[in-house]
């Protein structure tokens, strides 16, 4: 029991980053697709400006607890026309593994195919899945001991394509950032707004980034996130404080971005 307690700020980290990042993380097992592919995969914008926020990225992160490390990653992948978002993050005791698909509309709009969340803390197994039934119009939530059903509506996201269009919507300075989430199998809505920019030290050396708070009606709780405006508004850093006061931080450490390493700006340490 006293592990329980002693790893739960861990669980809640680790978790935390994952369902509140955008991401949050790489596909386990997943070789990168050839030059010859990726020339295949580009996307014809047909006189609409690019989405810079789909463009194809694996980041990894860091951070340290009570001397305990926590690792985490996080990647986007073309598929042919389809996108794949996956992200994962572990530490000694736990790993939680999440993966979403979805694909674009004629009006290049999100359009969710599934999506996954497999947990394991010491040892004890959780599988979430959301399948989508397009032609009825629901998407069907499933554990081991629970079944809902959600009837869609135009805009409603899941736990990882809420990240992708919060990006989207960053870069194109959209306003309000609010957004219609499915979660556990309920319809939930998600706020956030943005606090003006702050420049961090990282492992990549000094980056600018746009800072984001999330809006919780419980107070208690504080989740802050920041975006780096010189990577298509990547997260580069993610801050939560609990209910006891406990607050602890993740960092990017290295990445990619259309197949080219992150590297520090020119002329700063």
């Amino acid at each position: 029991m006293r592990l329980n307690v002693y790893t739960s700020p861990i669980q809640r980290l680790i978790k935390t980053f994952i369902l509140g990042s955008v991401a949050l993380l790489c596909a386990l097992g997943t070789a990168q697709a050839s030059d010859n592919e990726a020339e295949g995969n580009k996307v014809d914008c047909d006189n609409i400006s690019c989405d810079t926020a789909l463009t194809p990225y694996t980041l990894s992160y860091a951070a340290t607890y009570n001397g305990m490390d926590i690792s985490a990653e996080r990647q986007l992948k073309l598929e042919g026309k389809r996108y794949v978002l996956t992200t994962t993050a572990k530490n000694l005791f736990s790993s939680i593994e999440e993966e979403g698909a979805f694909l674009l509309d004629e009006q290049r709009g999100i359009v969710d195919q599934n999506y996954q969340y497999k947990r394991n803390v010491l040892g004890i197994k959780k599988t979430e899945k959301l399948r989508y039934d397009r032609e009825i119009g629901v998407a069907n939530y499933k554990t081991k001991k629970k079944k809902r059903q959600v009837t869609l509506e135009d805009g409603y996201l899941n736990r990882l394509s809420y990240q992708v269009q919060l990006q989207r919507d960053l870069i194109n300075q959209v306003s309000p950032l609010q957004y219609q989430v499915i979660s556990r199998g309920r319809l939930k809505q998600y706020n956030f707004e943005t606090q003006g920019e702050e420049t961090l030290d990282t492992p990549l050396g000094k980056i600018k980034a746009l800072k984001v708070k999330r809006i919780r009606e419980d107070n208690e709780r504080e989740t802050l996130f920041w975006f780096a405006p010189q990577w298509n508004y990547l997260l580069v850093q993610l801050w939560q404080r609990e209910k006891g006061g406990e607050d602890y931080k993740i960092v990017i450490q290295e990445g990619s971005l259309d197949k080219k390493p992150l590297t520090r700006p020119k002329g700063k340490s």
